[in-house]
């Protein structure tokens, strides 16, 4: 939970991973969002606390192809042992059950309790929303990057750039599969009013990249 953030530059807005790899954090987000980033010294701001934190960043990467809607954002911040990331082609499988997170948008006045303060300011919440399906296909045409597939209702074009979480059986802990892809194809306008306005994905299939895409991309950015 304290990993997937909510970020924002200008009217843009997006789930972001927070991810560590080699040693440095990552924020892990959709190139939709990341295009409109300098390469260098971005800044973005951090919902957290009810209220929008600055963030300068270091620099902006992508995956080398294009179509790969992801784009991983270098931040200032270190941590001292780094830990090790399991490649998700050793471990995906048809069938498996995932859990998948990401940011649900600002909710309406209505939806508070009744013991909540009073504003007029558009709230979000602190928790990101947290699913569950299983992996019904992987796309073979993909091996680089390939595709997750889930069954499991509606959601807000907002979780794009969470986690997709797995359980692994050999270390006997969450570990993270991947992330999920924009699917801005399939997303119509939101039926509630928004600042800035939202976008819902209502196929019930939500695709996920491999979180080998983002370890690979990092990788090739230091031999760059």
């Amino acid at each position: 939970f304290q990993r997937t953030l909510l970020i924002r530059s200008g009217s843009e807005q997006a789930t972001a991973l927070k991810f560590d790899q080699g040693g440095r954090i990552y924020l892990v987000t959709t190139r939709h969002f990341g295009r409109h980033l300098p390469l260098n010294g971005a800044v973005v701001q951090v919902w957290h606390a009810q209220t929008w934190n600055e963030l300068r960043t270091v620099r902006t990467l992508f995956p080398g192809s294009k179509d790969v809607d992801l784009a991983i954002i270098e931040t200032g911040e270190r941590i001292a042992k780094p830990y090790a990331v399991v490649k998700s082609a050793e471990v995906l499988t048809t069938g498996q059950q995932v859990w998948f997170m990401g940011s649900m948008g600002p909710l309406k006045l209505s939806m508070m309790p009744a013991s909540a303060p009073k504003t007029s300011r558009t709230l979000f919440p602190e928790i990101p929303m947290v699913n569950i399906g299983t992996i019904s296909a992987i796309d073979p045409t993909r091996p680089d990057s390939f595709e997750i597939h889930f069954s499991r209702g509606g959601y807000n074009l907002l979780i794009a750039g969470g986690p997709i979480i797995y359980w692994s059986p050999v270390h006997r802990d969450f570990e993270i599969l991947g992330i999920i892809k924009r699917n801005e194809r399939d997303a119509v306008n939101a039926p509630f009013d928004s600042n800035p306005p939202q976008k819902v994905v209502k196929s019930g299939i939500v695709q996920g990249y491999s979180i080998d895409v983002v370890v690979d991309a990092i990788n090739d950015s230091r031999h760059s």
